[in-house]
């Protein structure tokens, strides 16, 4: 008794508000807290001796486990549609950009320990998520990782519709269009100097060599993707 009384309490691996983070908004009481400390951790700064590691591991764990979850939640959602259909928004869902604005919303980016400098991490929110659920998967079990991420991020911060019709693949979406129809399509881009010297680029589409749609824009595949949008719009 004596002894215990005695005994130094171990001191907790993470800070009292990222618990209650992840109490609050995921629903977790962590088991192990290093690899919630591990998670948060990017290469360019290692918190301490007791956590060497950084969170490119977790990365690669998280990163299978979300695309198993999304896959899982759209398939169970959308029972009429075709393997094509599913890939595309499965694809949109777990992209770096998408997953960088949901650890956004989620408020992640409050607690993630990195080196500030002048350089920019583009995917840095997007990978701590995927480390996230990755180290979450190792301390809590996988249906219980599963489970989060579906209740917590698919159903309360994901707007299926907004997903949608956000970074659509104009050209795809027209080309596979008019290969149902089995019409041939065929898109000009030119580049034009304007007044400044910068560079412009037009691009045209035509179907059976009538023109359909033009677009413009600063790089090829920006103008490419507005002709193909206007051409859709068009039919």
């Amino acid at each position: 008794m004596i002894k215990r009384l005695f005994q130094r309490k171990k001191s907790s691996l993470i800070s009292t508000q990222y618990k209650l983070f992840l109490k609050e908004s995921l629903g977790i009481t962590p088991r192990d807290e290093k690899w919630y400390l591990q998670a948060i951790t990017h290469r360019s700064k290692k918190k301490s001796e007791e956590n060497k590691g950084d969170n490119e591991r977790l990365e690669f764990l998280g990163d299978a486990l979300i695309s198993l979850v999304v896959a899982d939640y759209l398939f169970s959602k959308f029972p009429d549609k075709d393997e094509g259909y599913l890939t595309q928004l499965r694809a949109k869902i777990v992209s770096r950009n998408y997953l960088n604005k949901l650890a956004k919303k989620l408020q992640l980016d409050e607690f993630i320990i990195y080196q500030k400098t002048k350089n920019t991490y583009k995917s840095l929110l997007g990978n701590c998520l995927e480390a996230l659920f990755g180290a979450i998967m190792i301390d809590q079990g996988y249906e219980k990782a599963k489970q989060i991420f579906t209740v917590e991020i698919l159903e309360k911060l994901v707007d299926l519709n907004q997903v949608k019709t956000e970074n659509r693949d104009f050209k795809s979406e027209l080309f596979m269009l008019f290969q149902k129809q089995n019409k041939t399509v065929n898109i000009d881009i030119k580049e034009n100097q304007t007044t400044n010297n910068a560079k412009k680029f037009v691009a045209v589409v035509f179907m059976d060599e009538k023109e359909l749609g033009i677009g413009f824009g600063n790089a090829k595949k920006e103008a490419e993707q507005e002709a193909c949008k206007n051409s859709l719009t068009l039919l």
